[in-house]
């Protein structure tokens, strides 16, 4: 198992230079470059060359590419090219408070997906299990920022439950009742927006499951249908449910940008979206490579974890 593990890590570095130079490039074939975001029409020609001079922007692409990869190695991102400020010290305030609101909402819509999706499964066709699929089609279909207004409307407008924006109220950052208070509705729309999705795949596996050969072998020798889903269907059912932790990693980070940014939520979502108006290109190119990187962590993530859970994996790989 240690070999296939070795084996994957040292995969993943090459992809990782890979997804490094696709961020770089499409951010280099854009109908505009950094310093349009920095420059006035009054700027002289002269002004404007040695801005490109001093991001290094008169250089070659591949010498560019190099400069940048290079500083992103040695952990500096960079500077905001719109206030100046440290990319990465923003970085570091801003991933944990993603992360505060994401990780609770992913993990009960994760707790209720698993519940609801055996449910289904063990009633397929009745009116449990239609029901059910009913309510993951709504949410599947609802947008995000509807359902987030919808609640901004209702328990912050109309009925003045909850505040309706920000992480906490001016003067009492470190009041947790006041936290509480802020986390609740963004909380609740990244719940509903997360499960609906995790609610069929439990559910599609719970069929699968219910499928297979073992099944009807449990049944000839007389197992009843409880102990058979509670004892065999529901552990092989929650086997798949572990590569999940994996592939949530990059949702962690980046899987609330449009709820952080209705909520003004100081997130990674506001940051990144003020940066795209502003065409604040560094900051932009640091989210993304973040991003992809932890899709590829992610998977890397899952797979050691399946194979943790069902060894025969790395036997097959050999």
């Amino acid at each position: 198992m240690l070999k296939y593990i070795i084996k994957r890590v040292l995969q993943v570095i090459p992809l990782l230079l890979i997804v490094s130079f696709i961020v770089f490039s499409l951010i280099q074939i854009a109908p505009y470059d950094a310093i349009d975001s920095i420059t006035t029409p009054n700027m002289s020609k002269e002004a404007v060359e040695i801005l490109r001079q001093k991001h290094g922007l008169d250089q070659p692409f591949l010498v560019q590419y190099m400069m940048w990869l290079k500083q992103i190695l040695s952990g500096d991102f960079g500077n905001s090219l719109v206030n100046q400020q440290s990319i990465g010290q923003e970085l570091l305030i801003r991933i944990p408070n993603t992360i505060k609101l994401v990780l609770p909402a992913y993990v009960t819509a994760l707790v209720i997906a698993i519940i609801l999706g055996l449910v289904a499964g063990a009633n397929k066709g009745k009116f449990v299990d239609k029901l059910i699929d009913s309510i993951c089609s709504i949410g599947i279909s609802m947008p995000t920022f509807w359902f987030a207004m919808l609640l901004i409307y209702f328990l912050g407008y109309k009925l003045d439950l909850l505040p309706i924006i920000g992480m906490h109220t001016v003067g009492k950052e470190d009041s947790f009742v006041d936290f509480l208070q802020h986390f609740i509705m963004p909380y609740l729309v990244l719940t509903v927006a997360f499960f609906p999705d995790l609610t069929r795949y439990v559910r599609s596996s719970t069929f699968l499951q219910l499928s297979e050969d073992y099944v009807m072998v449990q049944q000839s020798f007389g197992a009843s249908k409880r102990e058979i889903f509670f004892k065999h269907v529901s552990k092989n059912v929650l086997l798949p449910i572990v590569t999940q932790i994996g592939l949530a990693l990059p949702m962690l980070v980046t899987g609330a940008i449009i709820t952080e940014s209705v909520f003004g939520w100081p997130g990674i979502g506001p940051y990144l979206m003020t940066a795209t108006k502003a065409l604040d290109f560094p900051v932009i190119m640091a989210v993304m490579l973040l991003s992809a990187t932890l899709v590829i962590l992610g998977n890397l993530l899952s797979d050691i974890l399946y194979t943790v859970v069902d060894p025969r994996i790395s036997q097959g790989d050999n």
